[in-house]
């Protein structure tokens, strides 16, 4: 082989190298900043959605405007 072959992997390696270095930090940071979904927030279930008698009155109240 060449020097600018030899030279072109180890550019290539480092760079394979650097790239998953940055996916891992980021997968890091990612799983440590992020709220698991599976657990309760602030809103559960029985208050996130409004029933239909709710819903229907306000559209109602919306198409008097």
């Amino acid at each position: 082989m060449s020097k600018n072959d030899n030279v072109q992997q180890e550019q290539n390696r480092n760079s394979t190298e650097a790239a998953e270095v940055q996916n891992k930090a980021m997968r890091e940071f990612v799983e440590e900043n992020t709220v698991d979904s599976r657990t309760k927030g602030l809103v559960d279930e029985s208050t996130a959605r409004m029933t239909d008698d709710q819903n229907r009155l306000i559209t109602q109240h919306n198409l008097r405007k």
